[in-house]
């Protein structure tokens, strides 16, 4: 039999193809992006992103599947990477998944998928292979007794020298009533010698080995009239172990990780006699941040392969902040200006003044016409700790408010194939950023075929 026989003989070949384009004008991207400081000007950055996906699924018999996932993504007209995220970010073709899934093995609820695979545990607030599939071994058991489990080891990076990153999941779900239910164990191990920064160590530190553990509890529902919730809590323990002990602390080698993540939303969807689906929700989530005034500790909560972006573009609470419980919009890039004693100016990266996240907002949405949907959102970010001038902290910032965003949007689905999308972002930063608004308009047009 030949290599082809079994596509050949495959009951069913899926092949199609995604396309998307995105118009961006990002209006201060960094926020308090004066050159120089105190010139009171800021700079716009404007760009067409494009992404291309070809995928082929087929179902071999008895029970196999095997898909192949081609991925291209880039800045129209220019070879430059804008995140340094993807293999290649220039439109040159890269694999995104290939990989092989054997199901119902022996007759019983079992499957097992090998190769790189899309993966996301529940929320992916922890773990999201983020349009890049994860290089590993998946196991999904069940339901017995109405019981799901998974299992998921995957190497993320590896190095004949130089040291490996690997990623370990096991996760239980159960359906009880209308509610769901997920339980899951993450682990985390970086032996690359990573860089690694906190509020304790504001200058970049050599770590040996960082691992990080986390224990991950989901619960979501829907009830009657549309009410529905989703709510999600994460404790994180572990170590780092560095190369060379802190300047601030020569004592301190080993840094012990701790710090928690709340994640919740709740509200309304239903059919509304006028605007057919309507969706009203509160919307909260927080991270912990890590203390100043403990060296050896570090409490924020910051897991390494979250849901962060949707292609070049970030993912999260707010069309131009986009904020997780641990990260948002450009944070590696931000620079604070800060005042200090004498009536001078600072200037410093903001992981050296702040820590951790917190997001209160609002979302809610329409559906006047058929295929139209329009919405309007709004948040509040909040830092979860600032440094403690007690201990010497370069700074009188003791305002822990970040800015507030207000987000417009329509969507527009013609013949379930085609979609347009049109979406602003208001942000209206605080002292704590300079006090220099942003935005962001996007236009989005995709197609599948």
């Amino acid at each position: 039999m030949g290599p082809g026989s079994a596509l050949h003989a495959a009951p069913k070949l899926d092949i199609g193809s995604e396309y998307r384009i995105r118009g961006v004008q990002l209006n201060n991207p960094t926020y308090s992006s004066e050159e120089p400081i105190g010139t009171q000007s800021t700079f716009n950055q404007d760009y067409y992103s494009h992404r291309a996906r070809i995928y082929m699924k087929g179902k071999l018999d008895p029970g196999i599947e095997i898909a192949s996932v081609i991925q291209a993504v880039g800045v129209a007209g220019s070879t430059a990477a804008l995140l340094n995220r993807y293999p290649r970010e220039d439109f040159t073709p890269f694999i995104e998944n290939a990989y092989a899934r054997a199901n119902e093995m022996w007759g019983w609820p079992v499957s097992v998928t090998v190769g790189r695979q899309p993966f996301s545990w529940g929320s992916g607030m922890l773990v999201s292979d983020d349009g890049l599939g994860f290089d590993g071994i998946r196991l999904d058991l069940g339901p017995f007794w109405g019981i799901r489990t998974n299992f998921l080891t995957a190497k993320v990076s590896d190095a004949l020298v130089g040291g490996n990153r690997d990623l370990d999941l096991a996760g239980l779900e159960y359906d009880w009533g209308i509610h769901n239910i997920k339980l899951g164990y993450i682990l985390e191990t970086d032996k690359t010698g990573s860089q690694y920064t906190s509020l304790a160590a504001t200058n970049p530190v050599t770590a040996d080995k960082i691992k990080r553990s986390f224990i991950d509890m989901q619960l979501s529902g829907r009830f009657e009239q549309g009410a529905f919730y989703r709510a999600e809590y994460a404790m994180q323990g572990g170590k780092v172990n560095l190369r060379s002990p802190l300047a601030r602390d020569q004592a301190v080698k080993d840094i012990t990780l701790s710090g928690s993540a709340l994640t919740f939303e709740g509200g309304f969807d239903f059919i509304h006699p006028r605007y057919r689906r309507m969706v009203l929700a509160f919307v909260f989530m927080q991270g912990s941040g890590d203390a100043s005034s403990s060296l050896d500790k570090d409490e924020r909560f910051l897991p390494s392969h979250g849901r962060r972006h949707d292609g070049l573009e970030p993912l999260g609470a707010g069309e131009f902040f986009g904020a997780t419980p641990y990260s948002f919009f450009n944070e590696d890039r931000v620079v604070v200006s800060n005042p200090v004693s004498g009536g001078g100016l600072q200037s410093f990266p903001y992981r050296v003044l702040f820590s951790g996240l917190r997001t209160f907002g609002f979302r809610g949405s329409v559906n006047p016409l058929e295929g139209l949907v329009a919405g309007l959102e709004f948040y509040l970010y909040t830092a979860r700790e600032i440094p403690d001038i007690r201990q010497g902290a370069p700074t009188t910032i003791t305002e822990n408010a970040l800015g507030r965003e207000l987000v417009i949007s329509f969507n527009y689905t013609y013949s379930k194939r085609i979609q347009f999308g049109l979406k602003w972002g208001k942000f209206f930063a605080s002292q704590a950023l300079n006090d220099k608004g942003s935005s962001r308009l996007t236009f989005e047009a995709a197609g599948r075929f």
